[in-house]
């Protein structure tokens, strides 16, 4: 074919019109991996955090709303309003069953072992069994808030308490949240919590720690 025809001459593929070439005549083909990427961010734009929405961080969300719902009147429960609030719980839902449960244990224990090895059971079963009740509770409550003390959570308007209600090598993990409400904090357990430590742990601590003495001159 000749040039007129437009077809292929002696010097190679007559480019069509607009086609850059090198100096030499070469024509310049052009792929998609020559092209320059275009930048995700442009000079004259922001950076925007790829997560978040926005936000630096959890903690500045969280904050965020709690200064929200407190321009909203609601403020989370306070730290005090919760301890009003576990004594009660403590001794009237939570110490009754934890009582049954603990002299049953050392009835067992006092059995399984010999007369002198179990008198220190023994004696432990006496003690609950013979003090007042409500004392027994204080008691034992001061034992496990000094091992153990409440850690506390907020989220926006509602404050989360934690407290371990078992041993260290067994724990037993009860969350307790709390919402303001017109008559004062409202504090609650979510449905289905677990509540029942395991007691022979518990006592198994609490003699490492010196037995009764230790009991005894908590908090």
């Amino acid at each position: 074919l000749g040039q007129a025809g437009g077809g292929l001459g002696a010097a190679g593929p007559w480019p069509p019109p607009g086609m850059p070439q090198h100096p030499g005549g070469d024509t310049v083909h052009r792929s998609a991996a020559a092209e320059p990427s275009t930048p995700l961010q442009q000079n004259s734009g922001f950076p925007l955090d790829l997560c978040g929405c926005g936000s630096s961080g959890l903690g500045d969300d969280l904050a965020l709303g709690q200064q929200f719902f407190a321009m909203a009147g609601l403020s989370p429960p306070t730290e005090a309003s919760f301890e009003r609030y576990f004594s009660g719980w403590f001794e009237q839902e939570f110490f009754p069953d934890l009582s049954k449960r603990l002299q049953k244990e050392l009835v067992q224990r006092a059995n399984a072992k010999g007369f002198f090895s179990g008198l220190a059971s023994q004696v432990k079963k006496w003690a609950m069994a013979n003090t007042d009740a409500r004392l027994q509770s204080d008691v034992w409550r001061a034992y496990f808030r000094e091992h153990a003390p409440p850690r506390f959570r907020v989220f926006g308007c509602v404050r989360v308490a934690s407290v371990n209600l078992g041993s260290q090598v067994v724990p037993c993990w009860i969350s307790f949240w709390g919402l303001p409400g017109e008559g004062g904090d409202r504090w609650t357990i979510p449905p289905f919590t677990p509540t029942e430590p395991d007691v022979s742990a518990i006592l198994d601590e609490l003699d490492g720690r010196g037995g009764m003495t230790a009991l005894l001159t908590a908090g």
